[in-house]
């Protein structure tokens, strides 16, 4: 699983209507934290320029990435990571290590990059 995107469910807090709630958001599989938990990156539009980090967010362009099915411009956001249990994981979009394989180093880099910044700044 480790390098594929797949649809993840997810909990928030709706605000609007005062309870947690779920939507489902793209992801992509960077590695195992244990026997049933995965660690993943969002796949977001990010609708607010402001909100882009210019380093860490790795841009997509929907012609560029046509088997993730885009809307829009969308973004990695490798200093993001988040653990999903297995059960959260609900269908595979692509395999995007092997689809677009240039890409994906370039993401685990910028993933690196961030741990190793995140490591030196914490000591």
């Amino acid at each position: 699983m480790i390098g594929e995107a797949y649809w993840a469910i997810f909990k928030y807090y709706d605000s609007s209507a005062h309870r947690m709630a779920f939507k489902k958001r793209p992801v992509l599989i960077i590695g195992k934290a244990d026997e049933s938990d995965y660690v993943v990156l969002p796949i977001s539009r990010v609708t607010r320029q402001e909100h882009i980090d210019q380093k860490y967010d790795f841009e997509m362009q929907v012609t560029d990435y046509p088997k993730l099915s885009l809307k829009a411009i969308s973004y990695i956001r490798a200093h993001k990571q988040s653990i999903a249990n297995i059960g959260e994981l609900a269908d595979q979009i692509t395999d995007f290590k092997n689809e677009y394989p240039d890409a994906y180093v370039e993401v685990i880099t910028l993933v690196e990059e961030f741990q190793k910044k995140l490591i030196d700044e914490a000591l």
